[in-house]
């Protein structure tokens, strides 16, 4: 009987393994995926396409495309000292798209996500301040961190809010952050680009930069964070739907890194802070509508006519943090309740637990870690399976149905000294060691034994392949005569795993032994992520 035997030669580069190990900002990256392509699912019913728009799709004028397949998730991690760098096109690998303008999915958005050669900085060793809820702690508009996958995620605003003298939402300066008194109510991302956000809760801005601004769900999906895939039906689908799975809860896994360097989680953490053998369940936020509920305002009967004392004291209006909220002139007031201003529509809409006095407690307040779980930077010190002596560590808030709750992602002030962010142009200025390199630069490795089908005596081979590569296979019955059995075989598409048969039947007879090795002998043209990939 014929043995087949697949002949492969791995390297393996060990660069401080120890460290590697104890160190959860070194180790939590999304790498498996590096050698597939980015794509984009263009409408409801059209396969995901590795460039962007196809013939016939809108696009608006202005918005960048991608002409050329770039890599997806995390291509390079470089480290120093204190910091951790990660470079990526800023693509994921779960699909992205598709992006509509309203929710019936009728009209294509016509904004497109481009390869932003994205260099991100986390720092290795925190430091939390004594006191974040200060002007300096302040949130700025734009990206908070960055996600296991290399993409981005924002803060809670969309860089418009409303405007009174106009009576309509417009622009803000500077995206309203950190916080003024001329644009006070800030609208939030969520609510004014729901319609516009794929099913992963993600999309492009008009610059082409892919992100999130609230729960990644297809990202969690990807981790094992407690959900549950329900793929799209006959008429979409190209439209997942993921639904929060609470029958048997682990913790979250860490989802991304924050630039002041502490961990990012999904919604789960054990219910007891500090004791990681207490049930887990969601975290709760201790941000809440002023819905009249919890001993807030009721800004549907009020009018939005006063901040939270969060807000007054964001916003510079006051300069200690009050006890009620703070009554805003009339030049300042935001637009009554209605169906197209929701509560819940902006920023301001909300107040922190920990500012109000719980009615019935005789004058105390809500207590964090009683009746909420996190504070106003949107996170806790806890214990965590990463972390299990405990660190300061963002949880992604959802509600009880599993929506995004405010404030989405970070809240309005860092917890630690922001001393990480995006590096311009991805110049780093310091001495670093690479950890690793993705996509063309990952070797080759067998995906698995060779499969003997005993029927025909083909033979398939699978292994671990770089989409876009060429492949030469090749066979032999000693390791020293080889025979080419495929030139110029193409990587599977979409795929990690490439596998090749030979026919049993054009077999030479009586071989008692066959070996097989596979080498990479071109790579299509490609979008790199960083200079030199």
């Amino acid at each position: 009987m014929m043995h087949a035997r697949a002949v492969a030669s791995i390297i393996a580069l060990v660069v401080g393994a120890a460290t590697l190990h104890a160190d959860p900002r070194l180790t939590s990256w999304m790498t498996t995926n590096s050698t597939k392509y980015g794509r984009v699912t263009e409408t409801t019913t059209t396969a995901p396409v590795a460039v962007w728009p196809s013939p016939g799709i809108p696009k608006n004028a202005g918005s960048p495309t991608q002409t050329v397949p770039a890599y997806a998730d995390v291509q390079q991690i470089l480290v120093s000292t204190n910091f951790v760098y990660v470079r990526s096109a800023d693509f994921a690998s779960h699909r992205m798209g598709p992006w509509y303008k309203e929710y019936e999915k009728l009209t294509v958005n016509g904004l497109w996500p481009s390869n932003r050669k994205l260099t991100s900085k986390i720092p290795r060793n925190p430091v939390a301040v004594s006191n974040p809820i200060v002007v300096a702690q302040q949130v700025g508009q734009g990206p908070v961190g960055v996600l296991v996958n290399g993409v981005t995620i924002a803060n809670l605003g969309d860089g418009s809010g409303y405007d009174t003298a106009l009576a309509k939402d417009a622009g803000v300066t500077g995206g309203g952050i950190p916080g003024n008194q001329s644009d006070v109510w800030i609208r939030n991302a969520t609510g004014a680009e729901g319609p516009i956000l794929d099913s992963g809760f993600g999309h492009p801005a008009p610059d082409g930069g892919y992100h999130y601004h609230a729960s990644p769900r297809a990202l969690r999906y990807q981790l094992g964070d407690n959900l549950t895939l329900v793929p799209g039906g006959a008429s979409t689908p190209q439209i997942d739907t993921y639904i929060e799975n609470t029958t048997d809860l682990h913790h979250s896994p860490i989802v991304g890194w924050a630039y002041d360097g502490f961990p990012i989680y999904g919604p789960y953490g054990y219910s007891t802070a500090m004791d990681a053998n207490s049930p887990v369940r969601r975290m709760v936020s201790g941000h809440v509508p002023r819905d009249g509920t919890n001993g807030t305002s009721n800004l549907t009967t009020a009018g939005r006519h006063s901040l939270a004392p969060w807000a007054a004291l964001f916003h510079t209006f006051t300069t200690t943090l009050g006890s009620s909220d703070y009554a805003l002139p009339s030049t300042s007031w935001g637009p009554n309740v209605s169906a197209s201003f929701p509560v819940g529509w902006y920023a301001e809409d909300f107040d922190f637990l920990g500012d109000i006095v719980k009615p019935g407690t005789g004058g105390a307040h809500y207590q964090q870690g009683v009746d909420y779980d996190l504070d106003k930077p949107n996170g806790r010190t806890c214990a965590t399976p990463e972390f299990p002596g405990g660190t300061y560590a963002y949880f992604i808030p959802i509600d009880a149905s599993g929506a995004p709750a405010f404030p989405y992602s970070i809240g309005r002030y860092w917890n630690g000294n922001r001393t990480g962010g995006r590096v311009v142009n991805g110049n780093i200025t310091e001495s670093v060691t690479t950890l690793f390199n993705g996509g063309p630069a990952v070797a080759e490795t067998w995906n698995s034994a060779p499969e003997i089908a005993p029927a025909n005596g083909n033979v398939t081979i699978s292994w671990n392949s770089l989409e876009g590569g060429s492949y030469k296979v090749e066979a032999s019955p000693d390791l020293a005569i080889w025979t080419s059995i495929f030139t110029g075989y193409a990587a599977a598409a979409n795929a990690t795993k490439t596998s090749a048969t030979e026919n049993g039947a054009a077999l030479p007879a009586n071989n008692a032994k066959r070996f097989y090795r596979v080498s990479r002998t071109g790579v299509a043209t490609y979008d790199p992520a960083y200079t030199g990939q």
